[in-house]
């Protein structure tokens, strides 16, 4: 049984996200301490799907799968209240999706539509979700708001400029909203993953592994980190062993570029 102060038994989450790499490992997290959640997924069939496989794995019944895109706003506010309608409330919602870069490069190969595309996914739909959310949390005094952004938004990385800074702004709305929230006891929080072995992240291993042993060996802890090590910092936050937070970023990124570390030899 999980400690009480990780316990989430009786919470009922949203997980955006949610059917593989990082968003699963927060749902298998979640479910492993109590709670019940919703897994969002583009296509319906599988999101139902990886709900089905949480539900055997947990052996009881603790998982949905519903429908939400990341490029449709009202997608993710249906899928928001698809699961507010099955469990009567959502108390932890992780806005874990996120629009990824179709190319990697140059700021200045990057028209404007590339930096539209991801404001408008990462920042705008998230935030319009975020919001959704906060309004029922608010009225009832109680709730949590948990957003994945990434470390590339703390520190700009060549070739994800657009991405980056979209993250950025997320982190600061994550601020923002908390400041607003924290009188109704809503807490707003996020975590920044560094370099992860996130689904997105295993492709393009698979297509360039020498440039991502690059990216590994920038890393101070020279590891990647693991989907299940960013689910136990949302755990942490939504669970009253984070109570005292809000309007953080907890960076997980195996330690900070430049930090004075010794060079390899």
């Amino acid at each position: 049984m999980a400690h009480d102060l990780f316990d989430l038994t009786g919470k009922f989450a949203l997980i955006t996200g949610s059917t593989k790499g990082i968003g699963r490992a927060i749902a298998e997290a979640f479910v492993d301490h109590g709670a019940t959640v919703a897994i969002t997924g583009r296509v319906a069939a599988d999101a139902e799907a990886a709900a089905a496989e949480i539900n055997a794995r947990a052996l009881r019944d603790c998982a949905i799968g519903v429908a939400a895109n990341m490029h449709d706003r009202a997608s993710l506010l249906a899928a928001h209240d698809a699961a507010v309608e099955r469990f009567g409330r959502i108390d932890v919602c992780v806005c874990n999706a996120a629009v990824l870069p179709e190319s990697f490069g140059p700021a200045l190969d990057h028209e404007a539509d590339d930096f539209l595309e991801m404001v408008e996914g990462n920042m705008v739909n998230t935030a319009a979700l975020m919001v959704h959310a906060a309004r029922p949390m608010k009225a009832r005094r109680d709730g949590v708001i948990l957003v994945t952004t990434s470390s590339s938004g703390i520190y700009p990385s060549f070739g994800t400029l657009p991405y980056g800074a979209s993250k950025a702004g997320l982190a600061f709305f994550v601020r923002g909203l908390a400041a607003e929230l924290a009188p109704s006891n809503v807490r707003v929080n996020a975590v920044a993953p560094g370099l992860t072995r996130s689904y997105s992240m295993e492709q393009q291993e698979k297509l360039n592994p020498a440039a991502m042993d690059g990216f590994r060996q920038g890393v101070p802890l020279r590891r990647i980190i693991e989907c299940r090590e960013i689910a136990a910092a949302m755990v942490f936050l939504a669970s009253e062993a984070g109570k005292g937070a809000t309007g953080i970023e907890i960076p997980i990124m195996g330690g900070e570029p430049g930090n004075g570390g010794p060079p390899d030899h």
